[in-house]
Protein backbone atom coordinates (compact mmCIF):
# COMPACT_ATOMS: atom_id res chain seq x y z
CA UNK A 1 0.00 0.00 0.00
CA UNK A 2 1.51 3.42 -1.08
CA UNK A 3 1.19 6.50 1.24
CA UNK A 4 1.18 9.61 -0.01
CA UNK A 5 1.68 12.93 1.68
CA UNK A 6 0.15 16.08 -0.34
CA UNK A 7 -0.86 18.61 2.04
CA UNK A 8 1.03 21.29 3.36
CA UNK A 9 0.37 21.27 6.73
CA UNK A 10 3.60 21.01 9.26
CA UNK A 11 2.13 18.18 11.49
CA UNK A 12 4.59 16.22 14.36
CA UNK A 13 3.06 13.03 13.06
CA UNK A 14 4.65 10.52 11.32
CA UNK A 15 1.45 9.43 9.07
CA UNK A 16 3.37 6.73 7.39
CA UNK A 17 3.20 4.46 10.67
CA UNK A 18 -0.03 6.26 11.73
CA UNK A 19 -1.70 4.31 8.70
CA UNK A 20 0.77 1.25 9.28
CA UNK A 21 -0.40 0.63 12.93
CA UNK A 22 -3.90 1.20 12.32
CA UNK A 23 -4.14 -1.08 9.72
CA UNK A 24 -2.25 -3.70 11.58
CA UNK A 25 -4.97 -4.15 13.87
CA UNK A 26 -7.43 -4.61 11.78
CA UNK A 27 -7.97 -8.47 9.94
CA UNK A 28 -5.28 -8.44 7.06
CA UNK A 29 -8.32 -9.31 4.31
CA UNK A 30 -10.16 -6.16 5.13
CA UNK A 31 -7.70 -4.14 4.09
CA UNK A 32 -7.04 -6.52 0.56
CA UNK A 33 -6.81 -4.26 -2.69
CA UNK A 34 -6.58 -0.81 -1.28
CA UNK A 35 -4.02 0.93 -3.36
CA UNK A 36 -2.86 3.86 -1.36
CA UNK A 37 -3.24 6.53 1.17
CA UNK A 38 -3.36 10.01 0.08
CA UNK A 39 -3.59 13.03 2.74
CA UNK A 40 -4.36 16.55 0.73
CA UNK A 41 -5.06 19.72 2.64
CA UNK A 42 -8.46 20.03 0.72
CA UNK A 43 -10.52 17.42 -1.44
CA UNK A 44 -10.74 18.39 -4.85
CA UNK A 45 -12.48 15.55 -6.39
CA UNK A 46 -14.86 17.11 -9.24
CA UNK A 47 -17.52 14.48 -8.31
CA UNK A 48 -18.34 16.26 -5.16
CA UNK A 49 -20.49 19.43 -4.98
CA UNK A 50 -18.55 22.30 -4.59
CA UNK A 51 -20.46 23.80 -1.10
CA UNK A 52 -19.09 20.62 0.24
CA UNK A 53 -15.67 20.17 -0.62
CA UNK A 54 -14.74 22.48 1.52
CA UNK A 55 -16.00 20.55 5.09
CA UNK A 56 -15.30 16.85 3.60
CA UNK A 57 -12.44 15.38 6.12
CA UNK A 58 -12.70 11.91 3.78
CA UNK A 59 -13.22 10.56 0.61
CA UNK A 60 -13.36 7.10 -0.38
CA UNK A 61 -12.60 6.50 -4.07
CA UNK A 62 -14.15 2.95 -5.45
CA UNK A 63 -12.35 0.06 -7.67
CA UNK A 64 -12.61 0.96 -11.36
CA UNK A 65 -11.31 -0.26 -14.37
CA UNK A 66 -7.68 1.82 -14.25
CA UNK A 67 -6.88 1.60 -9.95
CA UNK A 68 -7.50 0.14 -7.06
CA UNK A 69 -9.81 1.74 -4.06
CA UNK A 70 -7.87 4.01 -2.55
CA UNK A 71 -8.80 6.53 0.32
CA UNK A 72 -8.46 10.48 0.61
CA UNK A 73 -8.04 12.40 3.58
CA UNK A 74 -8.18 16.45 3.43
CA UNK A 75 -6.16 17.58 6.80
CA UNK A 76 -7.67 21.54 6.55
CA UNK A 77 -11.54 20.54 8.24
CA UNK A 78 -9.30 18.79 11.10
CA UNK A 79 -7.05 21.83 11.49
CA UNK A 80 -8.57 25.11 10.78
CA UNK A 81 -10.45 26.56 13.18
CA UNK A 82 -11.00 29.85 14.43
CA UNK A 83 -9.38 31.09 17.56
CA UNK A 84 -6.29 29.82 19.27
CA UNK A 85 -7.89 27.46 21.75
CA UNK A 86 -9.71 25.61 18.66
CA UNK A 87 -6.90 25.21 16.49
CA UNK A 88 -4.88 24.14 20.31
CA UNK A 89 -7.00 20.83 20.74
CA UNK A 90 -7.25 20.62 17.12
CA UNK A 91 -3.56 20.01 17.28
CA UNK A 92 -3.90 18.14 19.88
CA UNK A 93 -6.55 15.20 19.04
CA UNK A 94 -5.30 15.12 15.27
CA UNK A 95 -3.86 11.69 15.98
CA UNK A 96 -6.84 10.14 17.20
CA UNK A 97 -9.07 11.73 14.40
CA UNK A 98 -7.18 10.79 11.35
CA UNK A 99 -7.20 6.71 12.87
CA UNK A 100 -10.85 7.04 13.51
CA UNK A 101 -10.93 8.66 9.53
CA UNK A 102 -9.09 5.85 8.70
CA UNK A 103 -11.22 3.25 10.18
CA UNK A 104 -14.25 4.87 8.95
CA UNK A 105 -12.80 4.34 5.33
CA UNK A 106 -11.59 0.69 6.11
CA UNK A 107 -15.37 0.38 7.29
CA UNK A 108 -16.71 1.87 4.26
CA UNK A 109 -14.04 -0.32 2.29
CA UNK A 110 -14.99 -3.36 4.03
CA UNK A 111 -18.98 -3.22 3.66
CA UNK A 112 -18.99 -2.36 0.17
CA UNK A 113 -16.76 -4.79 -1.25
CA UNK A 114 -17.08 -7.76 1.09
CA UNK A 115 -20.31 -7.99 2.56
CA UNK A 116 -23.63 -9.01 0.93
CA UNK A 117 -27.10 -8.23 0.67
CA UNK A 118 -27.08 -4.40 2.41
CA UNK A 119 -29.12 -1.29 1.24
CA UNK A 120 -27.51 1.81 0.86
CA UNK A 121 -29.34 2.99 4.37
CA UNK A 122 -27.77 0.45 6.43
CA UNK A 123 -24.19 1.57 5.76
CA UNK A 124 -24.12 3.93 7.76
CA UNK A 125 -24.89 1.83 11.76
CA UNK A 126 -22.63 -0.91 10.04
CA UNK A 127 -19.34 1.29 9.26
CA UNK A 128 -19.81 2.75 13.21
CA UNK A 129 -20.17 -0.46 14.90
CA UNK A 130 -17.00 -1.64 12.39
CA UNK A 131 -15.10 1.86 13.60
CA UNK A 132 -16.08 1.14 17.42
CA UNK A 133 -14.82 -2.61 16.70
CA UNK A 134 -11.36 -1.04 15.06
CA UNK A 135 -10.76 1.61 18.50
CA UNK A 136 -11.51 -1.61 20.76
CA UNK A 137 -8.63 -3.80 18.82
CA UNK A 138 -6.16 -0.48 18.36
CA UNK A 139 -6.95 -0.38 22.15
CA UNK A 140 -6.10 -3.73 22.74
CA UNK A 141 -2.76 -3.83 20.99
CA UNK A 142 -1.39 -0.98 22.49
CA UNK A 143 1.31 -1.40 25.33
CA UNK A 144 2.05 1.63 26.55
CA UNK A 145 1.79 2.34 30.11
CA UNK A 146 -0.97 4.85 29.57
CA UNK A 147 -3.15 2.27 28.59
CA UNK A 148 -1.74 -0.17 30.87
CA UNK A 149 -2.86 2.17 33.87
CA UNK A 150 -6.21 2.77 32.18
CA UNK A 151 -7.38 -0.67 31.34
CA UNK A 152 -8.63 -1.55 34.11
CA UNK A 153 -11.11 1.75 34.08
CA UNK A 154 -12.53 0.77 30.65
CA UNK A 155 -15.44 -1.33 31.81
CA UNK A 156 -16.45 1.47 33.95
CA UNK A 157 -16.01 4.32 31.84
CA UNK A 158 -18.25 2.32 29.06
CA UNK A 159 -20.77 1.61 31.24
CA UNK A 160 -21.11 5.47 32.52
CA UNK A 161 -21.19 6.38 28.28
CA UNK A 162 -23.81 3.69 28.32
CA UNK A 163 -25.77 5.08 31.17
CA UNK A 164 -25.16 9.12 29.89
CA UNK A 165 -26.73 7.46 26.21
CA UNK A 166 -29.61 5.89 27.77
CA UNK A 167 -30.23 9.99 29.69
CA UNK A 168 -29.80 11.50 26.59
CA UNK A 169 -32.42 9.12 24.49
CA UNK A 170 -34.72 10.10 27.54
CA UNK A 171 -34.48 13.65 27.56
CA UNK A 172 -34.93 13.71 24.16
CA UNK A 173 -38.07 11.13 24.52
CA UNK A 174 -39.24 13.98 26.67
CA UNK A 175 -38.78 16.94 24.70
CA UNK A 176 -40.62 15.05 21.70
CA UNK A 177 -43.19 14.46 23.82
CA UNK A 178 -43.30 18.09 24.97
CA UNK A 179 -43.41 19.25 21.59
CA UNK A 180 -46.62 17.58 20.83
Amino acid sequence: MKIENHATYKININLEELVHSTFAALPRNHTAGVVRVVFVNRIQDAHVPAEQREKLPILYHPKTSVSGPWFEIALEPFLEHQGWWKRFVARRTLRANLTYALLALMGQHYHLNFTRGRKKTEYEPLIREYVRKGLAALREQDTSYRAWLMRPLIPYLDRFARWLARQQRKALQARAKQAK
